[in-house]
């Protein structure tokens, strides 16, 4: 074998390496595009605080990270070439290393698969709960008060809107829309609650139903003991870019994101005077300010 010949196959067996990863997410990539698409347009999302930092921060992470992966590269790519062309040489290819090394790129490989799933859902999450929080603004001009991400005993509360009408835990689920279920140009993207399950086009649940409420349990007995007072906090399950629809009457209110603004004001659960609102709300903030609070 010449010494291009086997400079080429070394070069060759160094960057499959960096292919299989590639490879992995290309087709993690164009099947989630095949089947799946958020449930909202993130484009037409109303831009958070800092929002346009917070890419640049991601954006200079990520080249921060490709540029001590590229320098590491750079310094062992001409040496295990260079190895690799010595053993293909003298005919003593490594097996037990390329065995190894296999091994290690599988692994790699369903890590990847794994992160990629992991971030898919993170993602949606993400966007379904911006869209809440962009909607909540309505509320505040209406003079609520709201707050986001509140911690609690190993779990969070996505949003918590405060008024004279009660206290409402706002649990956000984010649901992706199957392009198999649009058949009417999306008329079929529509979730409809009926004896205590919702029915999705494709699936059924009733754990969002559960956790909304245990959410709201939860936060009824921290604030009554909070305050001193008994605080009833009302659940509330939005689906952000999903149509919905009861055809049997839900325990509390299951909407899209867009409805809140109308809904919340409409329902009355506890009335409640401005000193009751300031004493929750000042339990609130303390709590979304002091990491000391988190877990009591």
């Amino acid at each position: 074998m010449t010494s291009f010949t086997s400079s080429l196959l070394s070069v060759g067996i160094l960057l499959s390496s960096m292919f299989v990863t590639i490879g992995v997410m290309f087709v993690l990539l164009k099947h989630r595009d095949s089947t799946v698409k958020l449930p909202v347009d993130r484009d037409q999302l109303q831009r958070i605080p800092a929002f346009g930092l917070q890419q640049e921060i991601q954006d200079l992470q990520i080249n921060l990270i490709a540029s001590m992966l590229m320098g590491v590269l750079v310094v062992c790519l001409p040496f295990a070439v260079n190895s690799i062309q010595a053993h293909i040489t003298v005919g003593k290819f490594p097996w037990m290393f390329a065995i190894t090394s296999m091994l290690g790129l599988s692994y790699c490989g369903y890590k990847t698969w794994k992160n990629f799933s992991k971030l898919t859902k993170l993602r949606l999450g993400h966007t379904a709960e911006i869209a809440t929080a962009n909607e909540l603004i309505g509320l505040q001009a209406l003079g609520y008060q709201v707050f986001h991400d509140i911690q609690a005993d190993g779990f969070n509360i996505d949003h918590l809107a405060i008024g004279k009408n009660g206290v409402f835990a706002i649990e956000t689920k984010g649901r992706h829309k199957q392009h198999k279920d649009n058949k009417n140009g999306g008329k079929d993207f529509q979730l409809a609650y009926k004896d205590g399950r919702l029915h999705f086009p494709s699936w059924t649940e009733t754990k969002p139903i559960e956790q909304a409420t245990r959410q709201a349990t939860w936060v009824s007995q921290w604030l009554t003991k909070a305050t001193g007072q008994p605080i009833f906090a009302s659940p509330v399950l939005a689906f952000p870019g999903w149509f919905v629809t009861s055809q049997t009457k839900p325990p509390f209110p299951i909407l899209n994101h867009k409805q809140l603004v109308k809904t919340i004001p409409a329902v009355r659960t506890q009335t409640l005077t401005q000193q009751q609102v300031d004493a929750i709300v000042y339990q609130v903030a303390q709590r979304c300010l002091s990491k000391s609070e988190v877990g009591k």
